[in-house]
């Protein structure tokens, strides 16, 4: 098991529980099995990720309640839920599988979010979107760093702090979290030296912004 199944498995929660992209099914049964979902839909778009999470579902005994799904992102789930979880995929195809699927969102459905690339993309389109992100895990799994974010919707936009839509909006401070600025501050050093002029204004004000995050 990896760390951010593990991580995202802890922060499932509900009745019905919609896995969106779920490959192998791994998180969608132990939900079940853990008692942290009553039913959940096992969604992926292509034949083969959808055959092995059948075979996932049959060995841990789970069919009952975990019913895979072939769709294309939400279009096939056949009812409200209660939570949505999409990750392992990049922030741009987390936004195109939200807006597609608006219709299938309900005011009180939440979303459990782990982009794997682009972070800061999701985090400002959620903002701007009617989501807002209550809280923000840093997970470290084999030599990268992701976020897990726990959305809920918003009745305002609530303005994200530059340093938020970069860094994590009201993240865990835990160790990972320090580590991750950390990395982020190396990646920005070095690219702070190697990019031209025009652009070291915008590369010192985000080392910057991280920085002050460091000093809290």
């Amino acid at each position: 098991m990896s760390r951010r199944l593990e991580v995202l498995l802890s922060r499932v929660e509900g009745p019905v529980v919609a896995d969106i992209g779920c490959d192998h099914a791994w998180l969608s049964a132990q939900a079940v099995r853990t008692g942290r979902a009553c039913r959940v839909y096992a969604c992926d778009v292509a034949q083969g990720p959808l055959d092995r999470a059948r075979a996932t579902i049959e060995k841990e005994g789970v069919a009952e309640s975990v019913i895979p799904l072939l769709s294309d992102g939400l279009q096939a789930l056949p009812e409200a839920c209660s939570q949505i979880v999409i990750a392992g995929m990049g922030a741009e195809t987390i936004v195109s599988i939200l807006e597609s699927g608006a219709d299938r969102l309900d005011p009180d459905t939440r979303l459990l979010l782990s982009p794997h690339t682009k972070a800061s993309v999701l985090r400002d389109w959620l903002d701007h979107n009617g989501w807002r992100i209550c809280r923000e895990q840093f997970v470290q799994d084999r030599g990268r760093f992701y976020p897990v974010m726990d959305v809920c919707h918003a009745d305002r936009q609530s303005g994200l702090r530059p340093e938020e839509r970069l860094f994590g909006v009201h993240p865990v401070q835990d160790e990972t979290w320090q580590l991750y600025l950390a990395q982020e501050k190396e990646k920005l050093c070095r690219l702070l030296k190697a990019v031209p002029p025009a652009r070291r204004a915008n590369v010192l004000m985000r080392l910057q912004l991280l920085e002050s995050l460091q000093e809290v």
